[in-house]
């Protein structure tokens, strides 16, 4: 194996998720690499009702799941589930790239392919930049499996370059905004792979459906937080983007 294929899969698995935004399309004849995780502040106890409550005031601060890098997205948890959790994020600056492909693990390889090129300098000022995670891979809300799909992969930018990072020289990466957003998030172990990022996917959309909530369906993503070395103790998730405030369940008295 190349010394690059190495450093690649050293941080494929540190994360996935994307907000669409049309870039350049790939055949994705690339060699193909697994992508790869929770979080508490639970209503336990009685049944739920959801109700209207009050949100709590933010309260950001490093995720437990943030355990191989120094800088992660951060967020409240407003509340959780026994199915997800629903979480709100301030907004912010990623690097992102698309690529169209049959399947989602060489759509992975090659679009992160990119992004670890341009911070480790492939940048206009030659700058080299933190890992970050989660990240994300977008992923089109569709039935099908063999069949080519639009994906986005995000990388975080870290604090010291979200209002002014190095321009991209590669023309097939560029920069997207992230709006202040809500968002609904299952979590699961293991790595984050076709077969189970959709079926987890597929889980949290029947639940939320369930629970009356309104978000997104035409797309969702795909968080991963770990390097593929990391054996044990893995951490993905799944987001749908909530549309409008959500809703906090409340205890029924």
């Amino acid at each position: 194996m190349y010394r690059a294929e190495l450093i690649i899969l050293l941080f494929l698995g540190l994360t996935e998720a994307g907000i669409g935004d049309q870039g350049a399309v790939s055949n994705c004849n690339h060699w193909t690499s697994h992508w790869m995780g929770r979080g508490s502040c639970v209503h336990r106890g009685r049944a739920l009702n959801w109700a209207s409550s009050q949100i709590m005031t933010p309260n950001y601060s490093k995720p437990a799941q943030c355990k191989e890098v120094n800088e992660c997205f951060s967020y409240d948890l407003l509340c959780e589930t026994p199915d997800y959790e629903v979480r709100h994020y301030n907004a912010s600056k990623w690097v992102a790239t698309n690529v169209t492909c049959l399947v989602m693990e060489f759509a992975g390889y090659q679009g992160f392919t990119r992004i670890f090129q341009y911070i480790r300098g492939k940048n206009v000022e030659g700058k080299h930049i933190n890992m970050t995670a989660p990240v994300l891979l977008q992923i089109p809300q569709t039935e099908g499996i063999m069949e080519y799909k639009n994906y986005v992969i995000h990388f975080l930018l870290p604090t010291d370059y979200q209002q002014n990072p190095p321009a991209p020289i590669d023309t097939n990466i560029y920069f997207i905004d992230f709006p202040d957003m809500y968002t609904y998030v299952k979590s699961f172990g293991g790595w984050l792979m076709t077969w189970n990022l959709k079926n987890y996917a597929s889980k949290l959309k029947q639940q939320l459906n369930n629970a009356g909530e309104h978000y997104d369906s035409s797309y969702y993503y795909g968080a991963a937080y770990n390097s593929p070395m990391t054996l044990v103790g893995r951490h993905n998730e799944v987001w749908y983007i909530a549309e409008g405030t959500p809703v906090c369940p409340t205890q029924v008295p």
